[in-house]
C-alpha cells in the first residue's frame, strides 16, 4: 500500500479498520468458487453482496443462502427482497474481512437466473415499488417492514419478517426435474392486515402475461416462468411491464409457494413439473440437530510472562486455531456468562465460540462453535446469559431453541443503523449500561489507502445507543474515524472511546464522551455548520504508544490489585494496555497513561473482567500493522497478591505535576531531579493523514520541547511526588520519564504520557 499524500512517510498506515490481513492474498475468480472461507456445510453468509442486475444491484446487508442442486439466493434484509438467484457457484471472497482487499466486497459467483431491483420487496395497499428512504442505506421504517431474523434447520434457512404488521416466514429452496433447476419460495403467511404485493422478479426487456397460476416473461430466447401453488383465496400473480408480482388480499393467510424457472422457450413446460408437490416449510420452531458436535480441546499456559514487580502474570487460554472445520479464528468480541467459568467470543469472520473450563489451571479448555455466517461481528455482549453481537448488518440476539449448544434463531435485535458498501465502515464493540441500554461505535468509510472518505451515510462515524428492548436507536456523538473499542462505566454510565489516527485525527485519542459531542472528523460531523470540537481526554503518540486503538474497561473487581474504579485502555496495534489517570477540570477531562508491563498472545482489543475470578481477560486478533504474533489470542492478566510498584494517579496544577504511587518511594531518588525527563509537543489537526509532532513553543517547527524539573518533593507518607516544572504549559502531549526506587528497594522505571488542556 502506498502511504497517503502529505503523511509522514516514516509511519505506515496503522489501523485495524484498514486491515489488510498479514499472510493473505487476493482470491482469484477460479479460487472463489470453492473458497475455504465459506463452509459448504453451512447455509448462509452475511455481507454487502453485489448481484448481476437488474441495474446496480447491491444488497448492503445481504444474506447469501445456499440451496440444494448448486443453487443460491441473495436476500436483502433491509429491503426484504429476494435480490438474486443463481446457479453454478456461491459468492466470491472479495473484501477486507475475507481476502483483506480494500474497496471491494463479495459478488455472486455463478449464472444469475433472476433478480429484483433495489426497491422494497413488498408493498402495501396504494404503494409503489419505489425506494423512499432518504438515502440508499438503512432499514425501512419498522411500521412498513421489519426484518425479524433467520432460523437455521440443518441446511435449510427460514426467513422471518413483518410487512405492515403481517408476520411472514419464508423458506427459499430449489428443485430439479428433467435436468432443469427451479427456485422455490415457500411462505407461511399470517392473516394479512391489508392488501400486500410481492415483487417476485424483474427481467430486463421481458414481456409477458398470466395464465391461470402461471406468469411468463419472455426476453430474447429465454422465458421466465413463475408457478404459484396453493395460493390463498383471491390471491393472484400479475405481470406489470417486465416484472412478475404476487398480489395478496387483506385477510389472506396460509402456506403457499412460488416456483421460478428460467430457460429456453421450448423447455418452458418443465416449470410445471418443478412446481409439483405441496408447499411445506421446515419445522423451524423445533430446530435441527447440532452440526458442530465435536469440541476443540486445548490446554492453557500459565505465567507466560510477569510484571517486573511480580504483581501480575499473564496466563494464555489457547485458542482453537486448529479445528475440524478449518475455520479462521480472529477474536473480536468477548464476554462472560454468569458462572464465570464460560465465555463467548465472536470472530471477525462472523462466528461465535463458547469456551468452558475457565479455572485456575486452564488444563481443559473446551471450545464449542455456537453460530456462524454473520456479517463482521466485531463486538459481543452477554445479557442474562443470552449472547448478543454487533455486526455491520445488525445487533443480533441468538437463541438456542433446543438447548444443544448451537444457535437456531438469529434474531434481529436492531438494524436501524445505516451501512454502506464502503469496506471500512465497521461496527465496533458492544457494551451496556446499568439500565440495560446497548452502545457501539461505527467507523467512517475510509478510502482505500487511508486518507479521506467514501460516501458518508447517516450513521457513519457515530457512537450509537439502542434501548434495552431493541426498539429505539439514537446517535450519542459524532465525528469518529475508526473507534475500534468503547467503554461504559458500570456505575455512572460514562462512555469512552478510542479512535485511529488518520484524516482529522492527528494521533490516537482516548475520548471522554459527552452526549451530543463532536470528536473531530469533520466529514462525519452530521451537522451544519461543523460543531465545536470536543478534545479528547488524552492523546496517545503513534510512536510506541498507540497506532491503532482498542477497547476500554473499568476495573470493577476487588481481586485485581489496587486499581478498582480505574479505567484501562487497550492498544490493538501496540498489543498494550494502559492505566488511564484522570483529572476532571469541570467542563473538560484531561488524563495521562502509563503502560502496564504485561504481554499478550495477539493484539489487545477487547478487555473484560470475569465475574467469577475477578481477573482481567483480553481478546485480540492479528490484522494489518499490529505487533500481534498470532492470528488470535485470549489472555488472562492475573493479580498474584504481590505489592504493585507503580504510579496510580497524576494531577497537574500551578504547583506542578503531582504523582501518586501504589507504594511509598525512596525519598532520596524521588527528590533527585536528575531522575526525571520531561518533554512536550503538539499535533496539527487537519484533513491530512495524521500529524507530525510539533513544538509547543514554535508551531512552525516539528519536534519536542524539553522541560526541566526544578524541584522534586516527596510527601511525608512517601506515596506522592510533586514536580515543579516552570516552563510547563498546556500541551496536547506531555511525556514524563523517571527511574525511582520503592521503599522495598524495587526499581520503578516508567514513562507517563499525558495531555494538559489547562493548568488549574
Amino acid at each position: 500500500m502506498t502511504p497517503p499524500q502529505n503523511r509522514p512517510s516514516s509511519r505506515p498506515i496503522l489501523s485495524l479498520a484498514c486491515s489488510l490481513l498479514i499472510g493473505l492474498t487476493a482470491t482469484t475468480e477460479a479460487q472463489s468458487k470453492k473458497s475455504p472461507l465459506f463452509e459448504e456445510t453451512f447455509p448462509f453468509q452475511g455481507a454487502a453482496i453485489t448481484a448481476k442486475g437488474p441495474g446496480k444491484n447491491v444488497a448492503m446487508k445481504g444474506l447469501a443462502i445456499r440451496l440444494s442442486n448448486g443453487a443460491s439466493v441473495l436476500f436483502d434484509t433491509e429491503l426484504l427482497r429476494m435480490a438474486s438467484g443463481w446457479t453454478g457457484g456461491y459468492i466470491t471472497s472479495f473484501g477486507v474481512a475475507f481476502d483483506g482487499g480494500h474497496g471491494g466486497h463479495p459478488t455472486i459467483d455463478g449464472d444469475q437466473v433472476f433478480g429484483t431491483p433495489v426497491v422494497p420487496g413488498w408493498i402495501g395497499a396504494n404503494a409503489e415499488f419505489k425506494d423512499t428512504r432518504p438515502e440508499p442505506f438503512g432499514a425501512l421504517p419498522p411500521e412498513v417492514a421489519r426484518w425479524d431474523g433467520l432460523y437455521v434447520v440443518g441446511m435449510e434457512s427460514v426467513l422471518a419478517y413483518t410487512i405492515r404488521g403481517t408476520k411472514i416466514h419464508e423458506q427459499p429452496s430449489s428443485v430439479q426435474a428433467n435436468g432443469q433447476t427451479g427456485f422455490v419460495r415457500t411462505f407461511d403467511l399470517a392473516k394479512a392486515k391489508e392488501d400486500l404485493t410481492l415483487l417476485v422478479c424483474e427481467i430486463e426487456g421481458g414481456q409477458g402475461q398470466v395464465s391461470g397460476n402461471q406468469a411468463v416473461l419472455k426476453a430474447g430466447e429465454k422465458s421466465t416462468v413463475v408457478v404459484a401453488s396453493k395460493l390463498p383465496a383471491k390471491a393472484q400473480l400479475a405481470v406489470v411491464g417486465n416484472q412478475v408480482l404476487l398480489k395478496l388480499p387483506k385477510g389472506a393467510a396460509g402456506v403457499f409457494k412460488l416456483t421460478l424457472w428460467n430457460g429456453n422457450h421450448a423447455d418452458a413446460s418443465n416449470a410445471t413439473a418443478l412446481a409439483e408437490g405441496a408447499p411445506k416449510l421446515a419445522d423451524f420452531k423445533k430446530a435441527g440437530s447440532a452440526r458442530w458436535t465435536e469440541e476443540v480441546v486445548t490446554k492453557g499456559q500459565l505465567e507466560t510472562s510477569q510484571t517486573p514487580d511480580g504483581a501480575y502474570v499473564t496466563d494464555s487460554l489457547t485458542a482453537p486455531l486448529e479445528n475440524p472445520w478449518k475455520r479462521r479464528v480472529r477474536f473480536s468480541g468477548l464476554d462472560f456468562f454468569k458462572d464465570g467459568k464460560r465465555a463467548a467470543l465472536s470472530t471477525w469472520d462472523g462466528d461465535v465460540w463458547i469456551v468452558s473450563g475457565i479455572d485456575a489451571k486452564l488444563e481443559n479448555l473446551r471450545w464449542k462453535r455456537f453460530s456462524s455466517g454473520m456479517y463482521e461481528t466485531i463486538g459481543l455482549k452477554i445479557v442474562d446469559d443470552v449472547i448478543y453481537t454487533s455486526g455491520r448488518d445488525q445487533l443480533t440476539r441468538y437463541h438456542d431453541l433446543n438447548k444443544d449448544g448451537e444457535a437456531d434463531y438469529y434474531e434481529n435485535f436492531n438494524n436501524q443503523f445505516t451501512s454502506s458498501e464502503g469496506f471500512h465502515e465497521f461496527l465496533f464493540d458492544l457494551q451496556t449500561d446499568k439500565e440495560g441500554n446497548f452502545y457501539f461505535a461505527k467507523a467512517a468509510p475510509v478510502r482505500g489507502g487511508g486518507r479521506g472518505f467514501e460516501r458518508i451515510a447517516a450513521n457513519a462515524g457515530t457512537l450509537m445507543k439502542v434501548s434495552k428492548d431493541g426498539k429505539k436507536l439514537e446517535v450519542v456523538a459524532t465525528g469518529f474515524r475508526a473507534p475500534n473499542g468503547i467503554g461504559v462505566n458500570p456505575w455512572t454510565g460514562q462512555i469512552t472511546t478510542g479512535d485511529n489516527e488518520g484524516t482529522w485525527v492527528p494521533t490516537c485519542p482516548v475520548n471522554w464522551v459527552k452526549p451530543g459531542g463532536f470528536y473531530g472528523v469533520e466529514d462525519a460531523a452530521h451537522k451544519t455548520p461543523i460543531p465545536a470540537f470536543n478534545p479528547p481526554m488524552l492523546w496517545l503518540s503513534h510512536n510506541g504508544w498507540d497506532n491503532s486503538g482498542g477497547g476500554q474497561v473499568w476495573v470493577d473487581s476487588d481481586k485485581w490489585g489496587p486499581f478498582k474504579g480505574e479505567l484501562l485502555h487497550c492498544s490493538y496495534g501496540e498489543c498494550a494496555i494502559y492505566l488511564i489517570m484522570k483529572q476532571d477540570l469541570g467542563n473538560q477531562m484531561q488524563g495521562a497513561a502509563v503502560r502496564l508491563p504485561v504481554k499478550f498472545t495477539s493484539s489487545a482489543m477487547r478487555p473484560k473482567f470475569n465475574p467469577g475470578d475477578g481477573q482481567l481477560y483480553v481478546a485480540g486478533l492479528q490484522g494489518w500493522q499490529t505487533k500481534a504474533v498470532k492470528l488470535a489470542g485470549l489472555d488472562r492478566i492475573r493479580y498474584t497478591g504481590q505489592p504493585v510498584e507503580s504510579v496510580r494517579d497524576l494531577k497537574v496544577d500551578k504547583r506542578g505535576l503531582h504523582l501518586t504511587f501504589t507504594q511509598p518511594v525512596e525519598a532520596k531518588d524521588a527528590e533527585d531531579i536528575q531522575n526525571y525527563s520531561v518533554e512536550m509537543w503538539n499535533y496539527r489537526r487537519s484533513s491530512n493523514y495524521g500529524s507530525p509532532e510539533v513544538s509547543v513553543k514554535n508551531k512552525d517547527r516539528n519536534g519536542h520541547d524539553k522541560l526541566e524539573v526544578s524541584v522534586a518533593k516527596v510527601s511525608p507518607d512517601g506515596k506522592s511526588v510533586t514536580l515543579t516544572i516552570p516552563e510547563l504549559v498546556p500541551a496536547m502531549q506531555v511525556q514524563l520519564k523517571y527511574t525511582l526506587k520503592s521503599k522495598s528497594g524495587k526499581e520503578i522505571k516508567q514513562t507517563i504520557l499525558g495531555t494538559v488542556h489547562e493548568i488549574p
